[in-house]
C-alpha cells in the first residue's frame, strides 16, 4: 500500500470549528475566573516553583514551570496567566490533530470525528479544563511529536527530523510516562515496511540528538537528586511480599482499569463505531499498530515495575491519540453513530464547560466543598493587615496555602513550603502561616523541625484569620493560623 495522499486542512475546520474551539476554551476559562480567584492544586503548585529558575523542582518534569517563570517575569504573577497557558496547550492539541488528519489524508468527516472524540475522553475536557498542568502540556507535545514524524517521513527535510527532536524531547521534559508513547511512535515506523523505508538514518540521529539535548540538563540534575526521581516510582509501585502471581496480575488489572477510567465514555460509542464501519487504509493501519505497541508498552511497563494503581489523567500523555486512531479506522462513511459521537461531543463539551464553573458558585446540596471555594484573596489582606504589610519572606504549612498567598502578595515576597528544594536565605525569623488539617500532616512536622527546630505541639498561633467560603455562605468560614518563628541560621533549604 502505498502512503496516504496528505489533504489540505478542509475550510470548515478553517473557518468554524477551530474558532469555534478557540472561543469555547476562552469561554470555559473566563467563567472558571469569574467564579473563583482561588488556584487550584496543581496551578498552587506552579505559583511556588516558578519563584526560582533551575534544572529540577520534584518529581516532575520542570518544563511547565519554566514556562510559568518565563511568563510570569514578562506580565506578572497571576491566575490569568494559567488559563492563558491551558487555552494556548489546549488549541495546539487541536491543532496537532488536524495536522495529522491532514498528513494521513483524513476527509472531513475524519477530521471532525477526530476533534469531537476529544470531548468524550474526561483527561481532555474536565481535568484539562480544571487542573492539569504537566499531563495537558505533555499530551500537547506528544501530538506535535505524532505530527511532526508524519511530516518529516513525507518531506525528508533535516528541519522536520529537528522537530520530531525537539518536539519528543519536551514531551519527555513535561512528564516522564511520555516516554511510552514516544517509543511507541519510532516502533510503529520501524514496524511498518511502507513506514520504515521512508526514514532517514541521519534523520533518525537528528531527531534523537536534538531530544537528549533538550532532556539533558534536567537528567543531570537527576543524577544529584535521586529522591525526585524515587518519588515518581514509590507513587505507583505496589507495594507488599505477594507471590510472583500477585505482582504479575495486579499491576495488569491496575492498568485495566487505568485504560477504563481513561476511555470512557468515548469506548462506548467508538467500538460499535469502529465495528460497523471499519475500513482498511495505510492510515488506518498506521494508527492501528500505533495503538497496539503503546498497549504492548504498556504491559511491559507495569509488569515489570509492579504497578499499583493508575490515575486516569497520567494515561493523557500516551493515550490521547485514541480519537485519532478511530478517525482513521472508519473512513468518511459513519452513519447514526458517527453523528451521535459528533453532536455527542458538542454536548459534553458545553455541560462540562458550564459546570466547571457552576460547581463552584452553585453546589449541589450536600456537595463538598471545591478548593476554589477556599477564600485566599481576602485571608491574604487580612494577614497583612495583622503583619503592618507583607513581609519578604513568609513559610506556608502547604503549596496550595502558601501558592494562593503569593497570588494576592507582591512578587518580591518569597513564599517557603514543605515542596521547595533550593537554598533560602533565612532571616532570624518570620511569619508561618497554616491550615488546621496540616498539623496532623507527618512531612509538615519534618519540615517544621528541619526549618525552624521546633516541634508541632510547640507551634503557639499569635493571630488567625477567617473568612467565609466563596459562593458558600452557610458553610463554616475558612481558617488560617499564624505565629513568628525562629529560624534556623545553618538552614539552607527544605528537606
Amino acid at each position: 500500500m502505498a502512503l496516504p495522499v496528505p489533504a489540505r486542512c478542509p475550510a470548515t475546520l478553517r473557518t468554524r470549528v477551530w474558532p469555534g474551539l478557540l472561543v469555547y476554551f476562552v469561554l470555559v476559562a473566563v467563567l472558571q475566573m469569574a467564579a473563583s480567584s482561588t488556584a487550584e492544586l496543581d496551578q498552587a503548585e506552579q505559583l511556588i516553583l516558578s519563584q526560582r529558575l533551575q534544572w529540577g523542582y520534584t518529581n516532575q518534569p520542570p518544563l511547565y514551570t519554566w514556562v510559568i517563570w518565563a511568563l510570569s517575569h514578562v506580565g506578572g504573577v497571576s491566575l490569568g496567566l494559567f488559563y492563558l497557558v491551558k487555552v494556548s496547550l489546549l488549541a495546539l492539541l487541536t491543532r496537532a490533530f488536524a495536522g495529522v488528519g491532514e498528513e494521513l489524508g483524513f476527509s472531513d468527516c475524519q477530521h471532525v470525528l477526530a476533534l469531537s472524540g476529544l470531548a468524550w475522553l474526561p483527561a481532555f475536557v474536565w481535568e484539562a479544563q480544571r487542573d492539569l498542568t504537566h499531563s495537558m502540556m505533555a499530551a500537547t507535545l506528544a501530538a506535535m511529536t505524532l505530527w511532526a514524524t508524519l511530516v518529516a517521513l513525507r518531506r525528508q527535510r533535516p528541519w522536520a527530523y529537528a522537530l520530531i527532536g525537539l518536539a519528543a524531547g519536551g514531551a519527555m521534559l513535561s512528564k516522564q510516562n511520555a516516554l511510552i508513547f514516544v517509543l511507541a511512535v519510532l516502533l510503529t515506523v520501524v514496524s511498518l515496511p511502507s513506514w520504515r523505508r521512508r526514514l532517514k538514518p541521519a534523520g533518525l540521529v537528528l531527531a534523537m540528538l536534538c531530544a537528549v539535548l533538550v532532556c539533558a540538563p534536567h537528567a543531570l540534575w537527576l543524577l544529584s537528586h535521586g529522591d525526585a526521581l524515587s518519588r515518581t516510582t514509590q507513587k505507583v509501585m505496589a507495594h507488599g511480599d505477594a507471590g510472583w502471581a500477585a505482582h504479575t496480575v495486579s499491576p495488569v488489572l491496575a492498568l485495566g482499569e487505568g485504560l477504563g477510567s481513561f476511555l470512557l465514555p468515548w469506548l462506548l460509542l467508538a467500538w460499535p463505531l469502529c465495528r460497523q464501519a471499519r475500513v482498511t487504509t495505510e492510515a488506518s493501519r498506521f494508527m492501528g499498530r500505533l495503538a497496539a505497541v503503546v498497549l504492548l508498552l504498556l504491559l511491559a511497563f507495569v509488569a515489570l515495575a509492579g504497578v499499583g494503581e493508575f490515575k486516569a489523567r497520567w494515561l493523557f500523555p500516551i493515550l490521547f491519540f485514541a480519537p485519532l486512531w478511530l478517525a482513521a479506522s472508519v473512513g468518511g462513511q459513519t452513519g447514526r453513530l458517527g453523528l451521535w459521537m459528533v453532536w455527542g461531543g458538542v454536548a459534553w463539551a458545553v455541560l462540562c464547560g458550564v459546570l466547571l464553573a457552576a460547581r463552584i458558585v452553585w453546589p449541589l446540596p450536600g456537595a463538598a466543598v471545591t478548593r476554589q471555594n477556599l477564600p485566599f484573596m481576602p485571608l491574604a489582606e487580612q494577614l497583612r493587615t495583622q503583619w503592618g504589610d507583607a513581609p519578604a519572606l513568609v513559610l506556608a504549612s502547604n503549596h496550595h496555602v502558601g501558592g494562593n498567598l503569593r497570588l494576592a502578595w507582591p512578587a518580591s515576597t518569597e513564599v517557603v513550603t514543605p515542596l521547595v528544594n533550593w537554598p533560602v536565605a533565612m532571616p532570624s525569623s518570620a511569619p508561618l502561616v497554616w491550615a488546621e488539617q496540616d498539623l496532623r500532616d507527618p512531612r509538615f512536622a519534618h519540615w517544621l523541625r528541619a526549618t525552624t527546630g521546633l516541634a508541632v505541639p510547640q507551634l503557639v498561633a499569635q493571630g488567625q484569620v477567617s473568612a467565609p467560603l466563596l459562593h458558600r455562605p452557610e458553610a463554616p468560614p475558612y481558617r488560617l493560623s499564624w505565629a513568628r518563628v525562629p529560624l534556623r541560621p545553618e538552614k539552607k533549604g527544605s528537606p
